[in-house]
């Protein structure tokens, strides 16, 4: 059975933007003062300076929100947002094993990191599906 690559790719773009709008609103709350995990890597921290990088972080989640529901309405044009999406996904888990890994570890960083590295692939999947079933 053939699937379609345009409804495979506006799932994608759907599902991204679901996920970083979920990560916008957490990291908004932690912004906010709420002492709940940051759901990517189950860090829980504290103090001013952390809840400016998580309001600076939840602003540039929120943008890339609307960028991935932006290319949900033209997927097959917009296609390329997913690979650059599941770029930065790839890159983020190496960035927090290299520079954090001291900080980070347990259950939630493991969760975060196994999701980052799954929704990569899917991504990276769909977009060159949507190559060969056109």
């Amino acid at each position: 059975m053939k699937i379609n690559s345009t409804v495979m790719l506006r799932l994608m773009f759907i599902l991204g933007a679901i996920v970083d709008g979920a990560i916008a609103v957490s990291w908004f709350l932690i912004a906010s003062g709420a002492r709940v995990p940051n759901i990517l890597n189950g860090y829980t921290g504290s103090g001013s300076d952390y809840e400016l990088a998580m309001y600076v972080g939840a602003m540039f989640m929120t943008g890339w929100t609307i960028l991935l529901a932006w290319g949900g309405i033209k997927p097959v044009e917009r296609r390329d947002l997913l690979l650059i999406t599941s770029t930065l996904l790839f890159l983020s888990v190496i960035g927090e094993l290299m520079f954090y890994g001291d900080m980070l570890g347990g259950g939630g960083f493991v969760f975060g990191a196994t999701k980052r590295v799954v929704l990569s692939t899917a991504a990276t999947a769909v977009y060159f599906y949507s190559f060969r079933n056109q």
